[in-house]
Order: C-alpha cells, then structure tokens, then sequence
C-alpha cells in the first residue's frame, strides 16, 4: 500500500494511512506464535526443577518474555498506561515484597519472584501478544480447541476413574499428583492435567462466554457447538464453583439477549443485585454470604466447612491485616484444614488487606474501564461481551474456589488480553472521520501518527 505524503512528513516518517486503511493494516498483522505455544504449556501436567524452583512449561514462557514485555510496557509501545495495569502492578509488588518481609531473602525472594512473574507478567503476557481482535478471537478459538480435546480425557475420566493424562505424562516426567475424592453423580470428578478437579473446572468455565461471543461469526461451523462443548467439560469436573461460573455467564448472556433495546440495562441489572442482596440482609439471620454459600455446594458439609473457612479466615486477616501471614499457617481450630476455598479470601490471608484490595481493584478496574469504552466496531464489541461476561462469571466462582499455577495465571492473562480495545475504539473513530472526510470530498487530514494499537504506521519511501 502506498501512501502519499508532504517532505515534511517524510522527514518525520510519520503519516496518518487512508480511509479503511486503519482496519486493512489489523487484518493483516500476524498473531504471536508465542499465544499458542503459552496456552498449550498452561495445560501440561509435568514440571521440573531448577536449582530450588520448581519450573513448568508455562512458567518457562513467562520468565522468557517477562523483561521484553516490562521494557514494550514502559517505552509506550502497549499504549498509554492505564489503571489496570497500575494496579496490577501493585499487586504483584506488594505480594512480593510480603512474602520478602516475611520469609527473609532466600525463600522470600524465590517466591516472590515467581509471584511477581506469575502476577504481572501473565497480565503483561495478555497486554502484550494480544493487541487487536484478529489476535484475541484467535486466542478464544486456540483455547476453545484446548479444551474440546481435554473433553475426551475427561469423559474417560469421569467413567474409568483414571487420570489418563496424568498417567500417560508419568511414564516420562514428574507430575502432579492423583487427587482421590468420593465420587459424585457416581463418577470420578475430572482432574484433567492440573492439580486438581475444581482448576480444571475453572479453566473451562473461563472459556464458556468467550465462545459464545468471540469465535466469529455464528455461521461458522461449530460456532454454535463450542459453547455446549465447554459447558461439558466444565460439568465433568463436578466443581460447584466453576458450575457456577457457567451458570452467572450463562445468565448474563440470556440477560444481554433480552434487553438488547433497553437503555442502561447493565445499571437495571447491578441494581436488582443490589436489592437482592439488600433483602437478603435485612431479611435472613444468616449473612448474605452464608445464604449464597448454602445454596451452591453439592452437601450440606461442604456448606458448613465453607462458612467456617470464612468465619475464621476473616478473623486471621484482623489479626494481621496489614501483611498478612505470607505463606504461614494462619490461625484456627486444630481439627480445621488449612485450605481456603476462597481466592479473594487467601488474598487476604497471604497479603493482608492492602493485597486483597488491589487484586479485587484490578478485575473491576478492567470490567468498568472496558465497559465503559466507545466507539468500537462490532468485532470489538463482541470480543469485549465474552470477556467480560468471563471475567464476571470467574468473580463469582472464586468466592468459592481457590486458584493457583497455571489456572491463576490463565485468569490474569485474560484480563491483561482486553487492553488493545482501549485504542481499538480511537482508531475506529479515525477511520470513520477519515471516510467521511472522502465521502463528502474534503481532503485527507496530514497528522503526525496514527498509533495503531500501541505502535505507528510509518509511510514507506515511495517509489
């Protein structure tokens, strides 16, 4: 494509492309190899040592692209820095510095690296080797596939009772280990390739609205299939939280779908959530959180210990609600597990409230940034509904599970994965400016530079 330009313009390099060009130059930027390669090592079951750091796949691909990924963040070339990532970034300092303060240089260090990489660097990952919606729907289709080829695994899982991939993965490398559970529905619930049954369950649930919003147009083969496909795989985990992330998704959909003309219906929603929770305040002797927790487990004992685990889990973070206890046993009973299945709640626990907070901060700091973003094209659109709907449903479900390794640094890519559309909506507005400027005869504007996405489109020497 060849453009024409003022000496002036040429000595700066710089030219603002023609009317439709901005959308041309996205359709034919090539996606990352490193966005499949990531996602397949999420789902391997092995990893190894190296030194006193246990390494996996993934955590190979993080550590690799880290610095590239902080240097492009800090000259500009993702874009302006938004709150999201300042946020992030503070969560993933404060966690490290934590688990430096309470653990002393040689563990603290360790492990605060690998929190800072696994932190900020997926959410970087997402920032940086997703930056139009041509790259985000083919992350949801790779992640889409990922999943569909696990379901088999899971099935067999379900039925026999064996972890096949786990298995299969032993002959040759050290593995996570087999998680034995009492059956439900009769079945084995499937662990898949992770650490346990309720992080497969979480993955795939991560994928439902995605797949129904971002894989392209619906006339597409098995556009309409993928979402029935990954609620399966999502039920072969027999996870109540990461059932329950399909079923807050499930609804958002249904809601999008019915008030598609109604003016300010996600402000319509919030508030009957308000209500609801209000009511149930005022209303029950229990807290809203115990009724919510009562009604989304498969026993009344899973019920029981859940309240329990936040009953005494709020009561460890008052008594150090600054730091937290870092990677320490917290306090409470002596017949009481130590796990916590709360994500938001082991926040808190490991990294005081100030960790908690700026966690809880970035997830709603890209929900309402995103949100309330214009001027997208419909492409966009569509792709911002999945991950949107996603990030919410996972919100939820994490009240009630706990996340870690590859699963937690799945979730923050994904977050770190909607950035691009804060320029994606400028560069629509240009495009458009541009065509009506041709279309009703006026010249073509002559600007500095069109950031496309974080970068420029520089005018070639023409011939």
């Amino acid at each position: 494509m060849k453009y024409a330009a003022s000496n002036a313009h040429h000595q700066m390099g710089r030219m603002l492309p023609s009317a439709g060009s901005v959308p041309q130059a996205v359709r034919r930027r090539k996606s990352s190899v490193l966005i499949p390669i990531f996602i397949v090592s999420l789902a391997m079951p092995f990893f190894f040592y190296i030194g006193p750091t246990r390494m996996s796949p993934y955590r190979l691909v993080l550590v690799a692209t880290f610095v590239p990924g902080l240097i492009a963040w800090l000259s500009g070339s993702l874009g302006k820095a938004r709150l999201a990532d300042i946020l992030m970034l503070l969560t993933a300092a404060w966690g490290g510095m934590v688990l430096v303060v309470m653990h002393g240089a040689d563990k603290g260090l360790q492990s605060g690296g690998i929190f800072i990489i696994e932190t900020f660097g997926a959410f970087l990952s997402g920032r940086q080797y997703i930056r139009d919606a041509v790259a985000f729907q083919r992350m949801v289709k790779i992640l889409v596939i990922v999943v569909i080829v696990l379901l088999p695994f899971a099935i067999y899982e379900n039925i026999m009772g064996s972890p096949i991939l786990i298995e299969l993965f032993g002959k040759i490398f050290s593995v996570y280990d087999i998680v034995q559970d009492e059956p439900r529905l009769g079945l084995r619930r499937a662990q898949g390739p992770f650490e346990h049954f309720i992080l497969f369950g979480v993955v795939c649930s991560s994928v439902f609205a995605l797949s129904y919003y971002a894989l392209g147009p619906a006339r597409r083969p098995g556009r309409k299939l993928a979402p029935g496909l990954v609620a399966m795989a999502v039920f072969s985990s027999l996870s109540t939280g990461a059932l329950l992330s399909v079923v807050v998704q499930t609804i958002l959909i249904v809601w999008d779908k019915m008030t598609a003309r109604v003016v300010r219906r996600w402000t319509i929603l919030a508030g009957i959530m308000i209500t609801g929770f209000l009511v149930v305040e005022f209303a029950s002797n229990r807290t809203p959180f115990e009724v919510f927790i009562s009604y989304l487990t498969f026993n009344a004992d899973t019920s029981y210990m859940r309240v329990l685990i936040w009953h005494f889990g709020t009561e460890a973070v008052m008594m150090h609600p600054i730091l937290g206890h870092g990677l320490n046993d917290w306090e409470r009973p002596e017949w009481m597990a130590g796990s916590i299945d709360n994500f938001w709640l082991v926040n808190a626990v490991r990294f005081g409230i100030p960790g908690c907070a700026l966690m809880i901060g970035s997830f709603l700091s890209v929900c309402f940034g995103l949100g309330r973003l214009k001027n997208l094209s419909a492409q966009a659109v569509q792709c911002r509904k999945g991950l949107l709907i996603s990030i919410c449903g996972l919100m939820v479900s994490l009240c009630t599970v706990h996340v870690w390794d590859a699963p937690y640094v799945l979730i923050l890519f994904l977050l770190g994965s909607g950035m691009w559309m804060y320029d994606s909506g400028k560069e629509v507005a240009i495009s458009a400016s541009e065509g009506s400027a041709r279309r009703f005869g006026g010249s073509r504007p002559r600007v500095g530079a069109a950031p496309v996405y974080g970068r420029e489109i520089r005018s070639p020497r023409t011939s």
